[in-house]
């Protein structure tokens, strides 16, 4: 099982495929590596793939503090990707992801090529760090016998539609957090904005990202996409799709996400 030690942290990751372009995956609050089964499955014969667990989730180190979390994440995955591996990646996150990729981008590794945005929220509006706040505070007062099945409830609401595998596959993940951390975390959104402003991501022209949203997830309010800010970026709205649609809608992603990989080869 293999770790990346940063500073007194212990970062975890799993590799698949041998291909010499690099795809990085990060997954969103609640997850761990192995909710891209279906990218690694379609990727792996043309790509060496890379999936971490966040810090506080799946078998990286937990305790942490849930507020400048992901800028510890993303401080470690590029000091993973500059000592272990030091080729070209493109890295791709999905929902809570959306404060670490920023991240990555303002550390300046040149390696890093490229970025996608699976149904990340764009914080910089107050409206919508209100909302998350205001969401994550409501968690927070649920009892602690009650939280770890509000969490469940909440998550099977923003998966939706779902097959029993599909479903199985990103819920098994909670299993591996602290309820509590992961919202305490979320409510901080204030305080990690006013510290990581989102609006100071760097814009660079031979920079590709690509977002992808859902319907019935980020792509409901244009106040919360990051073509607020990527105005150039390359954009997908999968209509009537779920938060999880890189699992559920899989096959149209990877569609999509192969000629997105072969235009900028």
């Amino acid at each position: 099982m293999p770790f990346h030690k940063y500073e007194n942290l212990s970062l975890h990751y799993q590799e698949y495929g041998a291909g010499d372009k690099i795809l990085l995956f990060i997954h969103g609050l609640g997850g761990n590596g192995s909710v891209w089964k279906y990218q690694i499955e379609h990727f792996k014969q043309d790509y060496h793939l890379i999936t971490v667990d966040r810090f506080g989730h799946g078998q990286s180190t937990k305790g942490i503090d849930p507020v400048t979390a992901p800028r510890c994440d993303a401080e470690a995955i590029d000091h993973l990707m500059r000592e272990e591996f030091r080729k070209p990646y493109i890295a791709l996150g999905h929902s809570f992801a959306t404060f670490i990729l920023p991240e990555m981008m303002k550390l300046g590794d040149a390696h890093l090529r490229g970025a996608v945005f699976i149904d990340c929220t764009y914080a910089d509006f107050e409206s919508v760090v209100q909302d998350r706040t205001h969401f994550a505070q409501k968690m927070l007062a649920v009892t602690e016998n009650g939280l770890r099945a509000a969490t469940e409830r909440w998550y099977r609401d923003i998966i939706g539609p779902a097959g029993d595998d599909d479903r199985e596959l990103i819920m098994s993940s909670l299993a591996y957090c602290n309820p509590r951390w992961l919202f305490q975390s979320v409510a901080g959104c204030r305080e990690y904005v006013f510290l990581y402003p989102p609006r100071e991501t760097p814009l660079k022209e031979d920079f590709p990202v690509l977002i992808m949203e859902a319907e019935k997830g980020v792509g409901d309010n244009i106040q919360k996409s990051w073509v607020n800010h990527f105005k150039e970026a390359q954009y997908y709205l999968l209509e009537k799709a779920d938060h999880f649609f890189f699992v559920t809608e899989h096959d149209r992603v990877n569609r999509r996400l192969d000629q997105f990989l072969s235009e900028i080869s």
